[in-house]
């Protein structure tokens, strides 16, 4: 009899109190350390938990250091008959608030639910997780007693609890349908939609408002909060993210949430940010930061440090707020309600999450933040009204001042009307005068000429469309010594619109006459191409600088010898010129050697270069718009301007030398910034190239070459003439060994002093070698040796153009001026080649001589 009334006192003790449905899960639990799924609670290893939560009860326990802590917790129940029919229609439940960290429950011996994972007394993957429902199969459930067990498992320094209840949900065995009302989150959804909305409207706010800062940060605050109300919420575990990863997010989330509402409320009243705001600032967002990359137990530790911290947090925003009251602000007033009862329901959640003090979460800060955004409304709003009031106040006396003002600026339009219309006349007949200058007469079979101009400033005048601009191109065909010649120039005047279409008219005026001249003139037409463009650029100096440095020119001047395809030309501070062959583009030039046309005091000499062109060579001529090209352009006006004169190179070749494609493409890379002329020359003739290393080819047994040289090389100079003589009388010899043979002869006669075959055989041979300055030294000296001191003159000079600090030419050139007795020129040539040679011996000797025929 005793034994069953012993069994009967144990069950009672066991199961609690007798009830039906809902089994509260909150009370009379045992607790032990470790793991233990079969024996049954007793007073020796079992410890009583009056109520939930566990951490009531946890310091009742010893822990080994740097162990996994383990706790198991029993319970037994009674489940009657009436319990079992009110599930008939239904399903058993099972709800728990929340469980942390690992942990596995089981009913009656079988597991249940589980989550996280355990791997050598080490948490692998955490399981803490909120509202754990698990529907149970009634073939689980015991008419009578039943027993659930708990195992819970969490690292040292981790929280390890069981909760009570979780937003006013709490531990219990229910019918299934009761607990549906758990997952449907009605209200945080619709929550969390105001909040996103509010976020956003006023993010709009910001962007079509930069002033107004503080519309930023409320927004990133209430954006923010919607976010952390979200990881509040169930729906948030249909993402499937590990535990401990969504805690880190939401760590991060509202460790930041709070730094938004102190910046906001610090702009909105003080107009800027005070230091201590910032170093909360840095402070939050270092902590969120870090706590992404530490352990649960530390990332715990962090979050108790920003708990703590908040509590500064409020002080500040009563402070600030309080300040603005002091400060008789009305809307300060008005949101201090809102932000008291924000501060209100946030202190409660974070005393409630952190156990500081026995209160539970429950959440309340969602339904706080209704309040504070009312609040905020009610501010905006009545700012929006004083300023609306403010408004009409000034539209009392708005429609006078309107009136004033329209007829003020009604006046100024108007004059600024007749002066645009004036400016647009001007512009009209600069353009009317350009026009017939800007030409490309040119008809040749062999030289195909190509122009494209656009000018930057675009009117209109009487409703006729025009531009206008400083780029200027000119082509023309002219007769020199015989020979055709295409004649150019692609000139860049300094300055914009107007002042630039000036400078391009006075450029072309004078460019175009002195073309005029040489084709009217017989004399003209008896230049070389060296000295035609010398003379047409000091031309063109002597005008331009006559404007004292005002109006400058940047030029690339030159002629095409229709029949050779050699190019003449000289650049003054153009861009380079760019070849195109083999469907290879390179410039032409290297360096820069003469300043812009009007320069004054320009230092050095005019130099000529030359350059042979061959069958199918094009060249590329262009103004600077060419390379200030507009890559990108921000909205407030700034623009980045391509610096890559290079990148010109790559669109020629892509463009494979068409002209059309070639401006395509620039528009593809950048927009045009400046006027911009491109001017293609295609070379279509062909003629003989002779390669100076003919000669060295040949061997012992080709026409005695072998022997010529040898003779020569010991001294019997007549013999080697006459053995040259012999060799070019066979009619058999290809032409680049003749004309070799030609120019040996000439330089074995000027050794033999036999001048006039000299000059005959360079004569003869020079068009083939048009570009070897050698040849036209030994020319001018052979004519000078002759006693034709003009010819000998009109070469030097031919020379000196091409390279004005050749010294030998110098030389020859004072001794002809000397002869004729053109003792200015000769000094004037002779002070050149002091500065460049002065210790050369024939320059020594002609100071004597120079000073003697001064004396005479």
């Amino acid at each position: 009899m005793k034994r069953i009334i012993y069994v009967i006192l144990c069950l009672v003790i066991l199961s609690g109190s007798i009830a039906a449905l809902p089994i509260d899960l909150s009370k009379n639990w045992y607790v032990t350390k470790g793991f233990v799924t079969s024996e049954n609670p007793n007073s020796k290893h079992w410890k009583t938990l009056e109520s939930l939560p566990l951490a009531n009860i946890l310091t009742q326990f010893e822990w080994e250091k740097n162990k996994l802590r383990k706790v198991t917790m029993a319970k037994s129940f009674l489940l009657s008959q009436s319990d079992f029919q009110k599930a008939d229609d239904d399903a058993f439940s099972l709800h728990i608030p929340y469980i942390s960290n690992y942990y596995e429950i089981y009913l009656n011996q079988t597991l249940l639910t589980a989550n996280g994972h355990i791997k050598e007394d080490k948490i692998e993957k955490s399981g803490y997780r909120r509202h754990i429902l698990v529907r149970i199969k009634r073939s689980l459930l015991n008419m009578g007693q039943n027993q659930i067990r708990i195992l819970i498992a969490a690292e040292e320094g981790e929280e390890l609890n069981v909760y009570k209840l979780f937003n006013d949900f709490p531990a219990n065995i229910n019918l299934a349908s009761e607990h549906l009302n758990i997952q449907d989150e009605y209200e945080t959804y619709m929550l969390l939609f105001l909040y996103i909305f509010v976020g956003i409207y006023h993010g709009l706010f910001y962007w079509k408002r930069k002033q107004e800062i503080y519309n930023l940060y409320y927004a990133l605050f209430s954006i923010f909060l919607a976010i952390y109300m979200i990881f509040r919420s169930q729906g948030v575990y249909s993402l499937g993210l590990e535990p401990f990863t969504q805690t880190k997010i939401e760590y991060f989330v509202i460790f930041l949430t709070p730094v938004w509402l102190l910046l906001f409320t610090d702009v909105f009243f003080r107009s800027k940010i005070s230091k201590i705001s910032k170093v909360y600032f840095v402070f939050s967002f270092l902590l969120a930061i870090s706590q992404l990359f530490v352990n649960r137990a530390t990332s715990v530790i962090l979050l108790r440090i920003w708990q703590i911290s908040v509590l500064f947090f409020g002080i500040m925003i009563l402070y600030l707020i309080v300040s603005a009251v002091r400060a008789n602000n009305k809307d300060a007033k008005r949101l201090l309600v809102g932000v008291l009862f924000l501060l209100g329901a946030g202190t409660w959640d974070i005393l409630g999450a952190s156990g500081m003090l026995p209160i539970q979460n429950l959440n309340l800060l969602r339904f706080g933040f209704i309040v504070f955004v009312l609040g905020i409304a009610v501010v905006l709003a009545n700012r929006f009204l004083r300023v609306h009031r403010q408004v009409e106040e000034l539209n009392l006396s708005l429609e006078k001042k309107v009136e004033e003002r329209t007829n003020e600026l009604q006046n100024t339009l108007t004059k600024v009307q007749e002066l645009k219309v004036q400016q647009d006349g001007d512009y009209f007949l600069t353009s009317l005068l350009l026009d017939p200058l800007s030409q490309t007469k040119v008809e040749s079979t062999k030289v195909l000429l190509q122009a494209y101009i656009k000018q930057k400033k675009e009117f209109e005048f009487r409703g006729k469309k025009r531009e206008i601009g400083g780029d200027i191109i000119i082509s023309d065909s002219i007769t020199l010594n015989g020979k055709s010649y295409l004649v150019f120039i692609n000139g860049d005047a300094m300055g914009k619109s107007i002042q630039g279409a000036g400078g391009a008219l006075v450029l072309g005026v004078v460019f175009l006459s002195f073309i005029k001249r040489t084709q009217m003139i017989l004399e003209n037409q008896n230049k070389s191409p060296e000295r035609w463009i010398k003379e047409c650029f000091y031309e063109l100096q002597t005008i331009f600088e006559s404007f004292d440095g005002s109006m400058l020119v940047s030029v690339v001047l030159g002629l095409v010898e229709e029949d050779t395809g050699v190019l003449y030309y000289l650049n003054a501070e153009h861009p380079w010129t760019v070849l195109y062959r083999d469907g290879v583009a390179s410039f032409i030039e290297e360096e820069l050697e003469l300043r812009k046309i009007g320069t004054k005091g320009m230092d050095g000499d005019v130099r000529v270069r030359i350059f042979p062109l061959e069958n199918g060579d094009i060249l590329f001529i262009g103004s600077d718009g060419r390379d200030d090209l507009v890559l990108k352009e921000s909205g407030d006006g700034n623009r980045l301007i391509n610096e890559d004169e290079t990148k010109f190179l790559e669109v020629v070749e892509k463009s494979k030398g068409n002209l059309g494609l070639l401006v395509d493409n620039l528009l593809d890379v950048g927009a045009f910034s400046d006027d911009l002329t491109l001017l293609r020359i295609e070379w279509l003739g062909s003629f003989k190239r002779v390669s100076k290393d003919t000669l060295s080819n040949l061997s012992s047994d080709d026409y005695l070459y072998a022997k010529v040289k040898s003779l020569f090389d010991l001294g019997n100079g007549e013999e080697a003439f006459q053995n040259i003589e012999y060799l070019l009388s066979n009619e058999s010899l290809s032409d680049d060994i003749r004309i070799n043979l030609i120019r040996e002869k000439s330089r074995i006669s000027l050794l033999l002093k036999k001048f006039d075959v000299a000059v005959e055989s360079l004569e003869s041979i020079f068009p083939f070698f048009v570009t070897d300055n050698e040849i036209l030294l030994q020319l001018s000296f052979a004519y000078r040796k002759s006693k034709n001191i003009k010819k000998a003159i009109e070469i030097g000079e031919r020379l000196r153009a091409r390279d004005p600090k050749h010294s030998r030419n110098l030389i020859n050139l004072v001794e002809c001026y000397r002869l004729i007795g053109n003792l200015d020129r000769a000094k004037k040539i002779f002070y050149r080649l002091a500065t460049i040679t002065p210790e050369h011996p024939q320059v020594v000797k002609l100071r004597e001589i120079l000073e003697l025929d001064v004396k005479t």
